[in-house]
């Protein structure tokens, strides 16, 4: 009796110090250890230091961290600050991602301020460390308001652990193929795959644009800008949790005067009840000059 008391006792506590972790608390943490990193050690090493082996980010293409900041020089220049604002830790707590506005300045003497809004996705390392995995930003005038803040821990921590590669797999292609059922359906009517598969608190990050939160207002924006969108997911990344995806791919967006402008584009899922897969998250960046050339060519 006395061992079973003991076996339930260690159970529920277990259980009870998983839910009360603070994963959102323990991700922000570790990007404000980054920013300052930034900020005392320059761009270059912080990014280097804080980033996964595979880590990618968006300059203006995706590339990998290790070859774009390890062809930098240590005095690369630029004062860059940012704020996570929303921000999202999965179950398992191995798996996050934040948003918030950034300022960016070429040089301190700059006259020239640049203002935006970034999506970063990250991953724990085998030691348990918070590593960036993804980094992707648009810019815009300089905001209107300051952006109230929306952390959210998991609700509980209840998730079936999943031991096998071929069974982690194929919960990856359902998110890629959520995807490109998407990218089908707006194909044919862009109307019907928003109100199908974004959520109602959708974020929205588009050049040029404050970010534009909730299904209607991005739903408007996108009336209103009459652009028309195709778009081809690359491949899909899911948590180990299950609840959040993310995938990423380039979309060509065509304008009511008929030019086409080719974007990357990165989309974080997450899993409503009955298993369905709505967008949480949505960022388009405009791709390089030389990948949009080949594609107004073919």
């Amino acid at each position: 009796m006395k061992a079973l008391s003991l076996f339930f006792f260690l159970l529920f506590s277990n259980s009870l110090i998983a839910q009360n972790v603070d994963f959102v608390g323990e991700l922000i943490a570790s990007e404000n250890y980054f920013a300052a990193l930034v900020k005392n050690k320059g761009l270059r090493k912080a990014f280097l230091k804080m980033s996964g082996e595979n880590a990618i980010v968006f300059r203006p293409d995706p590339v990998s961290v290790q070859k774009f900041y390890g062809e930098q020089p240590d005095s690369i220049g630029g004062s860059l600050s940012w704020e996570p604002v929303l921000a999202r830790v999965c179950k398992s707590g191995d798996w996050g991602f934040t948003s918030g506005p950034y300022v960016y300045k070429p040089s301190d003497s700059s006259a020239t301020t640049y203002y935006g809004d970034y999506l970063s996705i990250w991953k724990k390392n085998s030691k348990g460390v918070w590593k960036l995995a993804l980094d992707i930003g648009v810019t815009h005038k300089k905001p209107v308001s300051k952006p109230a803040l929306n952390y959210a821990n998991p609700s509980n921590s209840k998730f079936i652990h999943q031991r096998s590669k071929a069974r982690l797999q194929q919960r990856e292609d359902i998110v890629f193929s959520s995807d490109k059922l998407n990218s089908t359906i707006e194909k044919a009517d862009h109307k019907i795959a928003l109100n199908e598969f974004i959520s109602e608190d959708c974020r929205l990050l588009f050049p040029g644009s404050e970010p534009i939160i909730g299904k209607e207002k991005i739903i408007a924006f996108w009336e209103k800008q009459g652009l028309k969108k195709l778009s081809a997911p690359h491949l899909a990344d899911r948590s180990y949790s299950g609840e959040y995806a993310f995938t990423r791919g380039e979309t060509i967006i065509t304008t009511k005067k008929g030019k086409n402008k080719r974007y990357h584009y990165v989309r974080i899922w997450e899993v409503q009840p009955g298993f369905k897969w709505n967008i949480a998250v949505e960022v388009y960046t405009e791709a390089g000059k030389e990948i949009a050339d080949t594609a107004e060519n073919n």
